[in-house]
């Protein structure tokens, strides 16, 4: 047989074998076990309840597999539940479905139709699609499952997957497998175009361990286990990152340096130091640059601010869409390798821009290092997950009058001094040609935020006017981050949007200007015309309404009467507001709403009305110092925010004048 004609025979094998992998799971039966079941184990009163879950993911049939069957115990859960919708990431597709409705008499009754697509846009303008459908004849007591194959692009493996043990269900049995890649996966420590390459090896880490039982390793390469009796997890707002509590499986590939997390991470910090100090190297050009861009200044923050400012004049390209590689062709975007040619070719990546700023720092007399900064939104930081994914950014630690100073101009828009909040107080990588050192970023800034609203109501309970808002600190650069993904319509709409749901139900919001969009030091500013019809009701001849224009902060932070989780902000926050309402004409103020202050030793808060030439003025003011606070100063926030709502909450009484006269 013609070396060919194997090639094709193999692939044809090949062919087969992924078809074969990738068929849907059987349907289990239903025990009677699963129709008496009315309630979910230590949580009483829960919507639904998972009876089975299953994952599988084969990483070398390039697929994944999931089976849910849940039983709907309550009215709400027959519309959470009974609408489907299956994420998908941008490079995978939908390749098997099928679904159906098991009634409490034993008929079923099949899903024939087809998903639509669905849109959904995630953190920093990710989009995934999701297939999205509605299971049949969904009632309290029937059981719905539904299972699928998503299929995974050849020849691509992702560097760690993931089991996610616990959901928001009580789930009564559930089954994970996963099968690694068996042949070669590109890993820093062991792959060589030339010679010696070896398989990877895999390794996993068990966060949050549920009980004595782990995974098993069977015949095939295949990791199995199987878990019982998994409690629901009920997330708390403003909580850390669930991932941080949550039972979790992580499994990564890698070489002789997934030995011990000690091996791997002074591993990586070598090769890290290595490419750095390479990209940094040590040039003329940037020597001559740094001594033209401090001049004669001596003041050491003033000479970092101007080499500062020059570093983030180079376009930054991390903070612009993704493009193809024909689209780098055409624009004439080539990858960088030194700082001379982030230099010489204007521009550069967040990575690149704070290379530059190091070796200009450095040929200044500073010591500069660049650092390799982790992400609190999605998982904490842990030594115990090999994997340099946990590393999504860079910053730059400068040693200044004898302090570590930590700066980020690779950061588009971020002013001197001031981390994103997602890099500010996490783990670090120092890096090193001994390995990796670990160091805490910053904490983040105070963001302060001004609202003023100019307004006039009328006697039919309409509310005109204009307000303005002016934005510093991590809030601005957020905006101003944000903006970035779309363009200035989408700005715009954004901005309304979120002036509108400030108002009652059926405002118009009009953004008249704004100012600041692409500063760095300078507060972001807008000013918006707007009308709230039914701003007042009336109470027979008497008008009530709000002294207070703007949304109460945190709403539905302390609804219950514990807490399990430490209570996160995102940073600390100041805001200062003014609103000013004209009367209505022949109508005067009969009671203002009660000032109201709280404080404690981190948090302050304080509102007040008067009325001036018919015009009622209230002024507030709060701020929050802290970033984290344990779950044991729940009570006491609870209690703040309580004062908080019933102040923002005030109200005015206004009465005509002509009744205000005859009650004389």
């Amino acid at each position: 047989m013609s070396y060919v004609r194997v090639l094709v025979f193999v692939m044809v094998l090949s062919v087969a074998s992924l078809a074969s992998a990738q068929k849907l799971e059987d349907w289990l039966p239903v025990t009677p076990q699963d129709w008496q079941i009315k309630d979910a184990p230590g949580n009483p009163g829960a919507a639904a309840i998972q009876l089975y879950y299953s994952y599988y993911k084969d990483d070398n049939a390039k697929f994944f597999s999931v089976y849910r069957r849940i039983k709907i115990l309550r009215e709400p859960a027959r519309r959470q539940y009974g609408d489907v919708q299956i994420e998908i990431e941008p490079e995978n597709s939908l390749k098997q479905l099928a679904a159906r409705t098991i009634h409490p008499d034993g008929s079923i009754t099949e899903f024939t139709g087809k998903p639509f697509d669905k849109t959904i846009i995630k953190g920093l303008g990710i989009k995934y699609t999701a297939k999205t459908f509605t299971m049949p004849d969904v009632t309290v007591g029937s059981i719905v499952e539904y299972k699928y194959v998503i299929g995974m692009p050849y020849g691509w493996v992702k560097t760690i997957s993931s089991w996610e043990i616990q959901g928001e269900l009580y789930t009564v049995k559930a089954n994970f497998r996963f099968r690694p890649y068996q042949g070669v996966v590109e890993v820093p420590t062991e792959w060589s175009w030339t010679s010696n390459i070896r398989h990877s090896q895999v390794a996993y880490a068990y966060l949050n361990q549920l009980d004595a039982r782990v995974p098993d390793r069977k015949k095939g390469n295949l990791v199995e286990f199987e878990a019982e009796s998994i409690p629901a997890f009920h997330a708390e707002a403003y909580m850390p990152p669930e991932d941080d509590f949550k039972p979790t499986v992580l499994f990564y590939y890698g070489g002789h340096e997934i030995g011990s997390p000690e091996r791997y991470w002074a591993e990586i910090g070598k090769e890290s130091a290595a490419f750095t100090e390479k990209f940094i190297g040590s040039f003329r050009e940037v020597r001559d640059l740094a001594e033209k861009v401090i001049g004669n200044e001596t003041d050491p923050e003033k000479r970092l601010r101007k080499l500062y400012a020059r570093a983030q004049q180079i376009r930054n390209i991390s903070f612009e869409r993704e493009r193809t590689e024909e689209e780098l062709k055409k624009e004439k975007l080539e990858r960088t390798a030194t700082v001379m040619e982030v230099l010489n070719r204007g521009y550069g990546t967040t990575y690149g821009i704070n290379c530059l700023f190091a070796a200009l720092a450095r040929a200044a007399g500073f010591e500069a290092n660049v650092l390799f900064v982790s992400d609190r939104r999605q998982r904490s930081f842990s030594k115990l997950v090999l994997s340099a994914e946990q590393i999504d950014s860079s910053a730059v630690m400068v040693k200044m009058n004898g302090q570590d100073l930590m700066l980020a101009p690779g950061t588009k828009y971020a002013p001197f001094g001031l981390l994103q909040w997602t890099h500010s107080s996490v783990v670090a990588l120092k890096c090193s040609k001994s390995g990796a050192d670990f160091v805490t970023t910053s904490e983040p800034k105070n963001s302060s935020t001004r609202r003023t609203g100019r307004m006039s109501l009328t006697a039919d309970g309409t509310l005109k006017g204009e307000i303005t808002v002016e934005v510093n600190g991590e809030d601005a650069l957020e905006r101003r981050l944000s903006a970035l993904k779309t363009d200035e319509a989408g700005r715009r709409k954004d901005f309304e949007d979120e002036v509108r749901a400030w108002l009652p139900d059926g405002a118009t919001v009009k953004l008249k200007d704004s100012q600041g969009w692409d500063a760095t030091e300078e507060p972001l500013i807008a000013r918006f015309e707007v009308e709230a019809p039914n701003f007042a009701s009336g109470a027979g001849k008497r008008l009530i309404a709000s002294a207070f224009l703007f949304p109460t902060f945190k709403k539905d932070m302390f609804v219950h009467e514990g807490r399990v989780y430490p209570i996160v902000f995102p940073y600390p926050f100041v805001e200062n507001d003014e609103v000013d309402i004209k009367l209505p004409e022949g109508y005067s103020l009969e009671a203002p709403p009660y000032r109201r202050k709280a404080g404690l030793a981190y948090a302050g808060y304080e509102i007040s009305s008067e009325l001036q030439d018919n015009r009622l003025i209230t002024k507030r003011s709060l701020h929050i110092d802290g970033l984290t606070f344990p779950p044991e100063k729940y009570d006491e926030l609870k209690n703040f925010f309580g004062v908080v709502q019933a102040g923002d909450g005030g109200q005015a009484v206004l009465k005509p004048q002509e009744a205000a006269t005859k009650d004389q």
